[in-house]
């Protein structure tokens, strides 16, 4: 049975992937024979995974100066071994963002951790997260929800940018002495989690002491930790799924009555916080509509 996954680009899905305008792809498709597109019963061109690879292969190429003709003669396999001579000696962003799109699509954990390397021994960890991986994961969303490429792709990609960001973590000393403790949890239900450990990788970098709790903690395992430690604590949570925007108010409110001591204070972010209408933080409780705004107040003296 074949992949459903393997020949739905449009070209307008190779033009939003690659960065390669729609009118350039019809010229070297025309021109040089690069792509093999299949025609609809309507007659519309679609992509294949191996034609998406040769756009932004040749992208790639043509970027760091190789003239179209001479890319266009060279086999996939001469293409690939270019793109990893160009990520190994450079880690410009836009090189590096491409490189872990092909990364993703061919499922190459080597170029992923070479092209990561050198961006990050470049431009440093937050860099490569913040520009990098974060307009990485848009691009697989975008094409994740429009059926374009397979689960597993997302997820391969997620869980090695989840290995390296819990690589990093660990490599930071732990804060024994600090006068606030950060609560690093998702709520019930929710398995988002690599907006939150990459913040509880912030919050160590800058010297916070953090309990690292994870994905669908209970309200009450809350309520338990503030009953262990007499200082002020800042629950900090991701909501991306659940609750969803209807019922963040109801959430919030029970949160504020199970926790009620005044010392103890949460903090909000995530895709849900940004579509609750009329949403009234309870005393104690910051939202952050994007991640940048919740990033800023770490750096504040805790």
């Amino acid at each position: 049975m074949s992949s459903p996954y393997l020949s739905q680009f449009r070209i307008s899905e190779l033009e939003g992937f690659s960065g390669v305008k729609a009118h350039t792809i019809r010229i070297w498709e025309k021109r040089y024979n690069l792509l093999e597109p299949d025609r609809t019963g309507s007659n519309y061109r679609t992509y294949s995974m191996k034609d998406l690879t040769t756009i932004l292969n040749v992208a790639f190429l043509v970027d760091h100066g190789l003239k179209i003709g001479k890319v266009a003669a060279m086999t996939n396999d001469e293409r690939s071994v270019r793109v990893r001579e160009f990520s190994s000696a450079k880690a410009e962003m836009g090189d590096t963002l491409n490189s872990l799109k092909l990364a993703m699509l061919g499922f190459d954990e080597t170029l992923f951790r070479d092209a990561s390397s050198a961006c990050q021994q470049k431009e440093g960890f937050q860099t490569l997260v913040e520009r990098v991986y974060v307009p990485l994961l848009e691009h697989i969303g975008h094409l994740w929800h429009s059926g374009s490429i397979c689960p597993s792709q997302e997820h391969f990609v997620s869980n090695l940018i989840r290995q390296r960001i819990v690589a990093e973590t660990d490599a930071l000393p732990l804060a024994r002495n600090s006068d606030r403790l950060y609560v690093m949890f998702l709520p019930d239900q929710e398995i988002h989690e690599l907006g939150l450990l990459y913040a509880n990788y912030l919050l160590r970098s800058f010297g916070r002491r953090t309990i690292y709790l994870g994905q669908s903690v209970p309200s009450d395992d809350l309520h338990q930790i503030a009953g262990l430690f007499s200082g002020p604590i800042t629950y900090v949570g991701f909501i991306t799924s659940f609750p969803a925007a209807d019922r963040l108010q109801h959430f919030m409110n029970a949160l504020r009555t199970q926790i009620p001591d005044p010392k103890h204070e949460f903090w909000f972010t995530g895709s849900q916080v940004n579509r609750a209408e009329g949403l009234v933080a309870p005393e104690g409780f910051r939202v952050f509509p994007h991640i940048k705004g919740m990033i800023d107040a770490f750096t504040l003296p805790s």
